[in-house]
């Protein structure tokens, strides 16, 4: 006897956990206009949006389930004797068809009405999407899985008794028909979804950033669903929680268990569960082209967090994102507070996934001349685009860009730029010839401050490399620039290495290059051919200077290994000891206050 009373009591703990059927709840969801933002589907649409789903279903057996009891529509509809207007939803005066008799509620469990066959066409029921999921639980019951194979790895002497397997599984099937026959929990929480999916599904088809609120229109032979004149965000002003509390008998304890079940049931069955952070800020649309049990998951996520809202407004109360409901978490990766700002939420997604397209290092050289022959030189020395090492490349111009012309603004501009790619944990790396203040720069990096970050220096001086002279003396002989020079200019002019050397003296020397160019070949030196001369030379097996001691060779090895090597944080306090480090910028001595002060 004590044992009965303590099974008693735990069914009835469990049943104060379970939602149940309201009386007649379709009609209700109807009344209420509750199709709008999610719209009911009539049947064939309803097969369909199942198979997409990867639910086996036809026409036949989905009226059979309804013959059985195991599986009906929200509500149903029949052909008027007489010619009429069609079942308007939103509902008009004078024209609801629940009290005209020609549409009934099928929420209830037992149902007193010829399930119609599957080839008439005088009737129609229409489901809710939110259903799937009671649905797939009872084509998981009511669907024998046999293994074939098992039956020939047999001793040809053993017989099989089909007989016996069949009643067996018949017997099986029989005990599971009455059980889901008066099953509410699951049906409840379809119907309570599709009942707050007006206030609430338009917050569930969004990125992140935007959401999806309008309303269409939607008509056949029997209903016409009218959302033209529906505004979603009077929806949200008229909204009263309570009435769908009410309803359906909702409590803390009972509606908090319903989400947990449809939290646990789409994690189960999304085989990109693991992704979800990454796929909450895919746009809706191309969620939409998902197949299977990835779609299914979309479609049993949305009512998740509708539960969620509706618990939020109804208890205040915060649950947790539906794919962290099973489990414990120790650590939020990326912290729940980084996740209020999505731009910076989706950053550390994509950081961990490794799908952040901004560059690791930001490359930053005089004028196109270097860019070109620091892209030929990734290409042929390390074997890949720059982008491939997460490398950009910055153009700046001229050195005057990179040093400013105005007194007041002098090195202000570059190091500005600087500081916000380090702030952004982008290294940059600087390569400037030795012209007018690109010297003073390097010496201004020294003592500038990073306004981002008060624990380091904006960068390290090392980050910036000055040529001696200039990017072709530095890392080219004299006689190879000549070489160079001449098979530019084709047999016009000829050039020898003495005035090359010249040049190189100059205060100058690119300048002084180019006016010797000119003057002897009659039209200007066009540097960025030059450079791909020059780089084709270098890398030639015949070339005299082995490739790795040239100067360049060196300084982009060291930019190679810097991008590789600038591991993306995956949180805010990952980005924040990396701000602090030493790598980004030279670490600042902290400031000791004096006493009393």
């Amino acid at each position: 006897m004590a044992m009965t009373k303590s099974r008693a009591k735990k069914e009835d703990a469990v049943d104060d956990k379970l939602l149940t059927l309201p009386v007649n709840a379709g009609r209700a969801i109807v009344e209420a206009g509750a199709a709008i933002a999610c719209p009911l589907l009539g049947t064939d649409q309803f097969i369909k949006f199942c198979r997409e789903r990867g639910l086996s279903i036809d026409r036949e057996r989905l009226l059979r389930l309804e013959h059985l009891g195991l599986f009906a529509p929200v509500f149903r509809v029949r052909t008027p004797k007489k010619d009429t207007q069609p079942f308007y939803i939103p509902v008009r005066k004078g024209n609801n068809w629940f009290t005209k008799k020609w549409a009934w509620d099928m929420t209830g469990i037992r149902h007193a009405y010829i399930v119609p066959d599957h080839k008439d066409q005088t009737q129609e029921g229409y489901y809710s999407i939110f259903q799937i999921d009671y649905l797939h639980l009872v084509l998981m019951e009511m669907t024998l899985q046999v293994q074939l194979d098992s039956y020939l790895d047999r001793n040809e002497e053993q017989s099989i008794d089909w007989q016996k397997n069949g009643e067996s599984w018949m017997q099986y099937a029989g005990s599971r028909l009455e059980s889901l026959r008066t099953h509410e929990y699951r049906r409840s929480v379809a119907l309570l979804c599709q009942f707050i999916s007006n206030r609430y599904f338009p917050k569930t088809q969004g990125d992140q950033r935007t959401i999806q609120v309008g309303g269409g229109h939607y008509s056949d032979h029997w209903i016409s669903v009218n959302g033209f004149d529906w505004k979603w965000h009077d929806e949200v002003q008229n909204w009263n929680p309570e009435t769908a509390e009410r309803l359906f008998g909702v409590t803390r304890e009972k509606l908090h268990h319903a989400y947990n079940g449809l939290a646990v049931a789409q994690a189960h069955c999304d085989p990109l569960e693991r992704w979800y952070q990454l796929t909450q800020f895919v746009a809706v649309g191309e969620r939409a082209k998902l197949k299977g049990d990835a779609l299914r998951a979309e479609t049993l996520r949305a009512g998740a967090h509708m539960l969620r809202l509706l618990y939020k407004d109804l208890y205040d109360d915060e649950l947790p994102n539906p794919n962290e409901v099973t489990g414990t978490i120790i650590t939020h990766i990326p912290e729940l507070p980084v996740r209020q700002d999505p731009r910076r939420y989706l950053e550390f997604v994509v950081n961990r996934f490794g799908l952040n397209p901004l560059p690791k290092l930001s490359l930053i050289v005089e004028g196109q001349s270097e860019e070109v022959a620091v892209q030929r030189i990734f290409e042929k020395y390390f074997g890949a685009h720059p982008g491939v090492y997460g490398i950009e490349i910055i153009v700046l111009g001229s050195v005057d860009v990179a040093a400013g012309s105005k007194k007041e603004d002098r090195f202000r501009a570059i190091l500005r730029l600087i500081d916000y790619l380090h702030h952004h944990q982008t290294f940059t790396f600087l390569i400037l010839d030795n012209e007018n203040y690109a010297e003073r720069l390097k010496q201004e990096s020294r003592k500038s401050k990073s306004i981002h970050s008060k624990q380091r220096y904006v960068t390290r001086t090392e980050y910036i490399r000055i040529w001696k002279d200039a990017f072709e003396f530095d890392n080219f002989s004299c006689s190879e620039i000549a070489a160079a020079m001449n098979e530019l200019a084709q047999g016009y002019a000829s050039f020898t290495s003495a005035e090359v050397t010249v040049c190189k003296k100059d205060p100058n020397p690119g300048s002084s290059l180019q006016k010797l160019y000119k003057k002897k070949a009659q039209y200007g030196l066009q540097k960025i051919k030059l450079n791909e001369i020059l780089i084709e030379h270098m890398m030639s097996p015949v070339s005299r200077r082995r490739i790795e001691n040239r100067p360049i060779i060196k300084v982009l090895e060291r930019v190679a290994r810097l991008a590789v090597w600038n591991p993306l944080p995956t949180m805010h306090e990952i980005w924040e000891k990396n701000q602090a480090s030493k790598y980004l910028g030279k670490k600042r001595k902290p400031v000791r206050r004096r006493k009393g002060a």
